[in-house]
Formats: structure tokens, sequence, C-alpha cells
């Protein structure tokens, strides 16, 4: 925060900040000590907010390999409602979220402040020791975009997760590229666009071979966790 206020007040506003380094902190009588990455980003746009910084946490955990997940959770500093904690194996290794305006201002920075701290040991404890890797295909993948509509309590990692499961192995792979809350979907209710990639090692698909892949998803998006398609 002190170098984003710096950079800010030189005309700078538009930053991402990273730093990896020894965190020590008080713990009982001896100090704990670990390794720690941390970023930070801020931007006069609104997109430099909690998913921003959320997809720049999942590029780096992805370079890792690790399997992980967000939890919701408060802390002081942090915007409530846009905070989450970082899991690898149902263990909290940190924080991911959007800075707390008050705490922005405080800084001299009246714009929207993301950041996340992940502990790098517990990373690298939960990295895999051996990697698995599929042969490259020359056939060419089928692409398809879903809108399902969710309650706000549903995780966006238990939607995709819920797709992967019913997906098989013909879908080779979903991302949320959107995110809509309004009237269109009714109070307490949300919208996420999910790009679903599907891909077979030994042809090229057909809407026809994917269609029943497709419902399994629908389905399971339905029962599991009470969604509807949208539009």
């Amino acid at each position: 925060l002190d170098a984003a206020r710096h950079n800010v007040a030189r005309g700078m506003p538009d930053l991402g900040l990273f730093e990896s380094g020894t965190v020590y902190r008080a713990a009982d009588e001896l100090a704990h000590e670990h390794h720690a990455l941390a970023a930070l980003c801020t931007g006069r746009r609104t997109e430099a907010g909690f998913f921003q910084i959320k997809g720049i946490l999942e590029a780096a955990l992805t370079a890792l390999r690790v399997e992980w997940s967000v939890e919701a959770d408060q802390w002081p500093f942090l915007h409530p409602g846009r905070s989450a904690a970082v899991l690898v194996a149902g263990e909290r290794v940190g924080f991911v979220g959007e800075v707390h305006p008050l705490v922005a201002r405080s800084w001299e920075i009246d714009q929207p402040v993301s950041a996340f701290a992940v502990d790098l040991g517990k990373l690298a404890a939960g990295a895999p020791e051996v990697t698995a890797y599929r042969d490259l295909t020359s056939f060419p993948s089928l692409r398809q975009d879903l809108a399902v509509v969710v309650g706000s309590g549903v995780r966006a990692a238990d939607v995709l997760a819920a797709v992967r499961e019913a997906g098989g192995e013909l879908l080779a792979g979903v991302e949320v590229f959107d995110v809509y809350t309004g009237e269109q979907v009714g109070e307490g209710r949300v919208s996420l666009a999910l790009h679903l990639e599907y891909r077979a090692p030994d042809r090229t698909l057909s809407d026809e071979d994917v269609a029943p892949v497709h419902e399994r998803i629908v389905a399971a998006l339905r029962e599991d966790l009470g969604g509807e398609l949208r539009g």
C-alpha cells in the first residue's frame, strides 16, 4: 500500500505489484516464520477488483499445479463480501480480496484496490511431485457457452466442480467469463456465464457427440445446485 500510494500520487494510478519474501509473525514466545507471495492491483476502472486479483492468483497456482479453492471469510482490512480464504487440501494458506475502501483511503488511494497473500511453503507442499500430461491432439475442440442462474450463496467453485464431474473425459475445460446480478435473475440469485470446451483425442467432435454430455451437465447443475438455465 505504501508503494501504491507513492505511485498513484505521482500520476501512475494503474498498478500491479508483487513481492516474495519471508514473513515473521508473533506466535507465543517465538516468531512464526514463513515464505509468502503477495500481490496488489489498483486502477481507475472497477475491473481492478476481486475477480482480477483472483484471476492472477489462479494463474500463479495453476503454474504450480496446485488443487485449490476459496471459501468466504472476512478480515478487518478487506471488503466484507468481497474477500475469501485460499485453501489447499482443506488447509488455509492465505487470503484474496478487495481492500476495504476506508483502508485504501487512509493510504490516500481513492480507487479500487485488491490483493492476495499466500504461504508458498504450504503451496509447495500441496504441489504434485510428478506432473501428469496428456498427449496433444490435432483434432479441433468444440466450444459452447452456458448461462446458469443459482442462489447467491452457491460458490462459483462448486458450479465448476459440478460441471467437470458431469462433463467426464470429453470436457477439456470450463471457466466463468461473466457474472451478473440484477432484476433479470431476481433477488438472491446470480447468473454465471460459462465457457465450455469439448475435445476428443481421436476425432473431431460433432454437436451430436456433445449433446448428451451437455444434458448431463445441465441436469447436474439443476439437481445438485438448484441451477436454472438462463435464456
